[in-house]
């Protein structure tokens, strides 16, 4: 049998990895710090916690969960409001350091001793690539309760995952406004989008790409992007399979006007757009993937836009060695 004070390392370890469990499999973020601030205060003997987040615009920290046995208190503390420079005054350390610090009821000031009760407080940051998202505050509304060391360890684990949850969730936002924004810009300045692969396979089209060809994501995806579409400049000549020698032709060295090409619909017929491309790079400058942006032009004049194939031969660039 484990002694006593193994036994509860191993509970509170127990409880940790779950609440990491928990962090991974949740959806919403304030259905994750709601359990954050239900269960820390069971690891660590207190009865009250809650988690401010950070508005950087308005330097202020805002409660976004919070949890405690009075239902009054509780309502103003689902109100409480701290000013970046007020936490700095309650200690230092806290946003300079990002360390925490317990502090006592007469450097708090009023709205928190008076308004909320509160006689000793454990404020530790939340923070997550150097960057402070929050703050976690941990009380006890019966009496003095000074944690230990270990429990105040305890509770910066918990907080670390808080602030991977916020950190991860705000990502997803960020990238979901940005995708957003792709789409708006992409319907402004062009009609579709297709995303190709390095070596030109294709990744994606956009909504108005699969309306303006007539195929599906699905229906296209990991096939060549030139044999695909059928892609033709206006002489007939067939862009070429080979990455490197179709880049020469989608993207030459002095561009004075835009590319301008055919792609085969779904149903055969011919559109005539402009083609731009670009890369989009990683960190370290390797190329993730190869952006079209699409431009319907007016067909030439005496031609029908839209018209079947006809199945005379098509010719096909001849690309030299390429070193």
């Amino acid at each position: 049998m484990l002694p006593e004070g193994d036994l509860r390392d191993t509970k509170v370890l127990a409880a940790l990895l779950g609440i990491s469990e928990m962090v991974a499999g949740l959806t919403d973020l304030e259905e994750v710090l709601g359990a954050i601030v239900r269960i820390t205060p069971q690891l660590v003997g207190v009865d009250r916690c809650a988690i401010l987040l950070f508005d950087p615009q308005r330097h202020e920290f805002r409660t976004a969960q919070m949890f405690g046995p009075d239902r009054e208190r509780n309502a103003i503390f689902q109100r409480l409001v701290l000013r970046e420079d007020d936490v700095r005054n309650l200690a230092h350390r806290i946003l300079e350091q990002k360390l925490p610090a317990l502090v006592r009821g007469a450097s708090l000031p009023p709205h928190m001793a008076d308004s909320l009760g509160m006689r000793t407080v454990l404020i530790v940051p939340v923070v997550c690539r150097d960057t402070v998202l929050g703050i976690m505050l941990l009380d006890h509304t019966k009496g003095p309760r000074l944690l230990t060391s270990q429990e105040i360890n305890v509770v910066m684990g918990v907080a670390q995952q808080a602030a991977i949850a916020i950190d991860n969730f705000r990502l997803k936002a960020e990238t979901a406004r940005a995708e957003e924004k792709l789409r708006v810009t992409s319907e402004i300045l062009a009609d579709g989008l297709i995303t190709l692969t390095e070596d030109h396979r294709i990744a994606a089209l956009d909504g108005l790409a699969e309306e303006l060809l007539q195929w599906q994501t699905a229906e296209v995806a990991g096939r060549g992007f030139a044999e695909t579409f059928g892609v033709t400049d206006r002489g007939g000549v067939r862009l070429p399979d080979a990455p490197r020698a179709a880049d020469l032709v989608l993207r030459p060295a002095v561009r004075r006007e835009p590319t301008i090409f055919y792609l085969r619909r779904k149903d055969g017929s011919r559109v005539l757009c402009e083609v731009r491309t670009a890369e989009v790079r990683d960190d370290l400058g390797g190329v993730l993937d190869v952006v079209c942006a699409l431009r319907r032009v007016p067909s030439p004049e005496g031609t029908v836009d839209g018209a079947l194939d006809n199945p005379v031969p098509r010719r096909v660039v001849k690309v030299g060695p390429l070193g």
